[in-house]
């Protein structure tokens, strides 16, 4: 095994549980390939094991402290069923049969992802290095998933994430779409070409808190995908929802979530087009509504991008302010881990913010590593 020798300070903070060596931090190391295991090691000697990644600014992923530790099939299975153990036992999953299994570096398992759609478990990796550590060892990770208490049948690999491969079946091919429940909506996922692994599973708990203050309001869903917040509206007893996504695809699939979950179609409204060109129209004709959300995809994909990420959100949360009724609350989401919690909340108009949250309980944030806290939502009202 080659070592990666650190050029800066990081024992401690690896110790802690920082899960990445960047590229800035470390000597420069020849002759490895994507996905090698290599000794993470300072002055005073060894510190940790991880894979390396030479093209990637990410240039190694911590996976155990001890560097002796055998990374067997033993280990794949112990780390995935934790994993799997953790959700089984979590009540906020309870009545949801789309949930995320392995979240990455929060479970030990940096750059994997693994998400379950009823008993079809969808896998992601994060970049090539990840792909050439966890590929090999997948069928040991469901192994322990099913250890933990997940009933899997069928796995389908959509292999890196942010690129449209095809996919393919790892073990059993899954159907066409997969219905799945998260209280009392229901949703048609397709786990082959959908967004993320088929569903945005990280959005579940503020879906909740949309629906706990939906009753009577009317309700503009920007950026709707397939509906997620609109149907959980729905539930909560809004008067009318508008869904807004430039996606004929995904407006397609919302009504067919819609008639899924048993709801009203009356009450529904969908526009298929640009967000920033409705919310100019309806500004311009004085329409208003009660309940406003924003979740965009991400604005800042890369660092690079982070400047005119935050002007996009400013223009955004203020138009979507502009349609909002006085006395009405406005909801704000960043996917970007590029845009901090302060960032969102600057771009965003000077409100009170009744709610500051992140991901779902299924998505969780280890405390030494605040880049993994990549989702931001507020929830604002508007006085």
């Amino acid at each position: 095994m080659k070592t990666l020798r650190l050029t800066k300070p990081l024992r401690a903070r690896i110790e802690a549980g920082h899960p990445w060596i960047y590229d800035r931090a470390c000597a420069p190391i020849s002759g490895v390939v994507p996905g090698e295991l290599v000794a993470i090691a300072d002055d005073s000697g060894p510190i940790a094991v991880g894979f390396v990644d030479p093209g990637s600014p990410i240039r190694a992923r911590v996976l155990a402290l001890d560097p002796r530790l055998p990374l067997d099939a033993a280990w794949t299975i112990a780390r995935a069923q934790s994993a799997a153990a953790r959700r089984t036992r979590d009540p906020l999953l309870v009545g949801c049969t789309g949930r995320r299994l392995v979240h990455g570096e929060a479970d030990a398992c940096p750059g994997l992802v693994i998400d379950a759609y009823d008993d079809t478990a969808v896998a992601v990796f994060d970049g090539p290095a990840a792909t050439a550590f966890w590929r090999p060892r997948l069928a040991d990770a469901i192994a322990g998933l099913q250890r933990g208490g997940q009933e899997l049948r069928h796995v389908w690999v959509r292999g890196e994430r942010g690129k449209r491969a095809q996919g393919d079946a790892f073990a059993g091919a899954p159907p066409a779409t997969i219905a799945i429940a998260e209280d009392e909506a229901r949703f048609a996922v397709d786990v082959r070409a959908g967004q993320k692994t088929g569903f945005f599973l990280d959005q579940r708990d503020n879906r909740r808190i949309i629906r706990r203050h939906a009753a009577g309001a009317s309700v503009l869903n920007l950026y709707c995908y397939t509906g997620g917040f609109s149907l959980h509206a729905a539930l909560g007893g809004a008067a009318h929802v508008t869904s807004v996504d430039i996606a004929p695809a995904a407006i397609a699939e919302l009504h067919g979530n819609v008639t899924l979950s048993g709801l009203a179609t009356t009450t529904h409204e969908t526009a298929c087009e640009d967000v920033f060109e409705f919310l100019g129209r309806a500004q311009a004709r004085g329409r208003r509504w009660d309940l406003v959300i924003c979740d965009p995809p991400s604005f800042a994909p890369n660092e690079k991008a982070r400047g005119s990420a935050l002007g996009a959100y400013r223009r955004l949360a203020a138009a979507a302010y502009a349609v909002t009724e006085p006395g009405g609350r406005l909801a704000v989401a960043s996917c970007s881990s590029h845009v901090t919690e302060a960032d969102l909340l600057a771009a965003c108009p000077p409100l009170r913010a009744r709610v500051i949250t992140g991901a779902a309980s299924d998505h969780p944030v280890l405390a030494a590593f605040p880049e993994g806290r990549y989702l931001k939502f507020l929830f604002f009202d508007v006085d």
